[in-house]
């Protein structure tokens, strides 16, 4: 344990802190809470209780914001749940507190070695945000499409998964609504004790998969079984004996009659029956073929319809792609979450407000989608890129006139590098644009050094370089 006034190595059991006397009993009720919310948590998590698990582990982090393995914990349980943003914010919050071993650089790594896995998560997350804004708008069929596609892409994504069921339940059919418990049935495996998971699937109770028990109506008694009457043994005693009777020509004639008869009824009845008969089926065969033609044409321009959609989804994805990428920047997610981490570390632990707006400037900030993380990021930048451009500009000067570590050497294009980069800081330094044009002067370029002497005048006409910089167009012959 250490100790939270100096930082020193304490004892868990002492009261008191050897180094600097500060009382401990509180501190350290505190850190056993912490860890017993952790290792709840811990148990939670190890049977499936998810959202459990989560509950406890911000508790133990509500008592001990320092509890880096409750933190890594937590990420584990936001990336399992396909909460990657989550996740990650949790690791880099982790690493800026505990820098050296830290399981967290083993979860970013993991991460990183597939870069392509790392693009599929991302585009889970932009597509299940762009399926969340239709379905808010009353665009239901497009949000299941791209939900649908979401879930293929990351099958542990519990809130893609109760959205896509949500609006399965909204349609109100059967089969719609038998899909959607099969997706919440999947997705319990995940969470088991994810509350709108349960209240979905007690929605759906009336719905019946294949494979689930159903309760049977009581069975009805089988009838008794019938006895055959009994046979009579004497019975054959009654049987006359056969007699052979002379043949006779009635019976022939009136077959001949019968068959006379039979193919007159076919000629006056049947046959026209079945000619009528098939002509009403070669008349539904037609109305069946102009109805499968009529289909097959709407079906067309349904396909047609959904190559323009594709096409504007394919559009799309390669624009995110490109963001994700990190655009111009050429600054992906993963190294922009590192270069904040590491600007945190140089704005709050070493105060040194030039290095952190370098590493700020590594930043592709339109990757960065927590709220909190954003807002940090525009305050640290509000606090440092004058002072960055300040510092840069005293660097610059140096060079220029030879001293510092300069001293005995002038380097003009040292000095032109230097204030470049100060007035990328901040491009309002009147001082750096002032230097920058006797940089350029004394290396006998009068055209950037009149520019820089021009800005001044024209722009900064007040500032105490103004003055200045007419003199030394005046030198140059204007």
């Amino acid at each position: 344990m250490n100790c939270p006034r100096c930082n020193a190595k304490v004892a868990f059991m002492k009261d008191r802190c050897d180094n600097c006397g500060q009382d401990l009993k509180t501190y350290r009720k505190v850190i056993s809470l912490s860890n017993i919310y952790y290792n709840k948590g811990l148990e939670q998590a190890k049977v499936r209780d998810l959202s459990g698990a989560i509950r406890s582990l911000k508790q133990s982090l509500e008592f001990n914001k320092l509890n880096t393995n409750a933190r890594n914990l937590l990420g584990l349980i936001y990336f399992e749940e396909g909460e990657i943003v989550s996740a990650l914010s949790e690791w880099v919050i982790s690493k800026n507190f505990q820098e050296k071993n830290n399981d967290a650089d083993q979860y970013m790594n993991a991460i990183q070695s597939t870069p392509n896995k790392l693009d599929s998560y991302n585009q889970t997350i932009k597509k299940y945000n762009s399926a969340l804004y239709s379905a808010q708008h009353g665009d239901g069929d497009m949000a299941i499409i791209q939900l649908k596609k979401v879930v293929s892409l990351n099958p542990k994504f519990v809130r893609a998964h109760q959205l896509l069921a949500l609006l399965y339940m909204m349609s109100g059919k059967k089969d719609q609504r038998i899909r959607a418990k099969r997706l919440l049935t999947a997705i319990q495996k995940v969470d088991v004790t994810n509350t709108t998971t349960i209240r979905y699937l007690e929605e759906l109770s009336d719905v019946h998969l294949k494979g689930e028990p159903i309760v049977k109506k009581a069975e009805e008694k089988p009838e008794p079984r019938k006895t055959l009457p009994r046979v009579d043994v004497d019975a054959y005693k009654t049987i006359t004996p056969y007699k052979e009777e002379k043949p006779s020509v009635l019976p022939f004639i009136n077959v001949i009659v019968g068959v006379v008869i039979g193919i007159a009824l076919m000629g006056f009845l049947i046959i026209p029956h079945i000619q009528a008969k098939k002509t009403n089926q070669a008349n539904s065969e037609f109305n069946k073929y102009s109805e499968e033609k009529a289909t097959n044409s709407s079906n067309v321009s349904t396909i047609k319809n959904e190559k323009k959609q594709l096409e504007k989804e394919l559009e799309t994805l390669k624009k995110e792609n490109d963001e994700l990428k990190g655009g111009d920047s050429g600054t992906n997610l993963k190294d922009s979450y590192e270069a904040l981490a590491l600007a945190i570390r140089y704005f709050y632990d070493k105060k040194d407000y030039l290095k952190t707006a370098q590493s700020l400037k590594k930043v592709n900030v339109d990757s960065v989608e927590n709220a909190s993380l954003k807002k940090l990021y525009n305050t640290m930048k509000d606090d440092t890129y004058k002072q960055a451009s300040t510092k840069l500009f005293e660097q610059g000067r140096d060079a220029y006139n030879g001293q510092g570590e300069y001293v005995g050497k002038k380097d003009y294009d040292k000095a032109i590098e230097i204030l470049t980069q100060a007035l990328e800081y901040d491009d309002t330094n009147v001082d750096a644009m002032y230097f920058l044009g006797r940089c350029y002067q004394q290396k006998s370029d009068e055209d950037k050094a009149k520019e820089y002497y021009n800005k001044i005048i024209n722009d900064y006409s007040t500032s105490a370089r103004a003055g200045e910089a007419k003199r030394r167009l005046r030198e140059l012959g204007e």
